[in-house]
């Protein structure tokens, strides 16, 4: 299932010239994926010469968006999961994607939206008032990791959710991260 949407973002990334694909992965985004996704990301990187700036951000991007996506991922749907990154002149897309309860998409999409319209300072300074409350856990839930990828993306984030069923969508993410800011 994960292919379909794979491909969708494959054709939807890779129609403009000059663009082309890094790396790809389709399937369950279990926790030993994550230093292998942003070691291949992160030696690319370099072999493109990229500054050491762009690299940081770029490999941030990638451990919470790959995270994020194993974390979240429906257990029974975790096939159904797929990371892209593709490269052009002006830097890096990651899309990813996996199945959710609709719940959590709508809450999602919700909290996305809020972020990309909040400027650099005001990211910051909500980052750091959510780093010194108490109601987040050892897995998360306080929104650092959403946060965390809006301070280090460009903006705006795009999301989009796709009914599954009547309490399960898929939902994909598109982050870039600009050679310069």
């Amino acid at each position: 299932m994960g292919h379909r949407w794979l491909d969708q973002a494959k054709e939807r990334l890779l129609a403009e010239p000059g663009r082309f694909k890094v790396l790809e992965y389709a399937g369950c985004a279990e926790k030993d994926l994550i230093p292998v996704l942003v070691q291949q990301a992160e030696a690319f990187s370099r072999g493109m010469d990229d500054g050491t700036t762009v690299r940081k951000r770029l490999v941030n991007v990638m451990m919470e968006a790959v995270d994020n996506v194993g974390k979240h991922a429906l257990g029974i749907l975790c096939n159904a999961s797929f990371i892209l990154l593709v490269r052009d002149a002006r830097g890096y897309l990651l899309a990813t994607g996996n199945a959710v309860p609709i719940a959590t998409a709508t809450l999602l999409e919700h909290r996305i939206g809020l972020l990309n319209d909040m400027h650099r300072e005001d990211l910051r300074e909500h980052y750091l008032k959510l780093l010194s409350n108490g109601s987040r856990s050892a897995h998360g839930g306080a929104g650092l990791g959403l946060l965390t990828l809006a301070r280090k993306c460009n903006l705006p984030i795009e999301v989009r959710s796709d009914a599954l069923g009547p309490y399960t969508a898929y939902l994909t993410f598109g982050f870039r991260v600009d050679l310069v800011d």
